[in-house]
């Protein structure tokens, strides 16, 4: 028996939405796939020091959410969840 074959299809896919309000409504910006628990583990490169002076690496999204909240509109983040079409 092949375990790929008797893999259940995922129903759903998952996502992380950066959006920004640019005067005519909230528009999609970026799009990031996570799991069912809205969990991404993608890493920007950039490292910050907490407050007890250890180093970590910030999440690719948080980084990005920053980026675009520097141009000065309003910026969210939101978790969606879509039907998956089959491929």
């Amino acid at each position: 028996m092949n375990t790929i074959e008797n893999k259940k299809a995922k129903k759903w896919d998952y996502s992380k939405v950066i959006q920004q309000n640019c005067c005519y409504g909230w528009e999609d910006v970026s799009t990031y796939e996570t799991n069912s628990q809205f969990l991404n583990f993608q890493k920007s490169g950039v490292f910050k020091e907490n407050s007890k002076g250890k180093n970590f690496e910030v999440s690719l999204i948080n980084h990005d959410f920053a980026e675009y909240a520097r141009m000065g509109y309003a910026v969210r983040i939101i978790k969606r969840k879509t039907l998956n079409k089959g491929e």
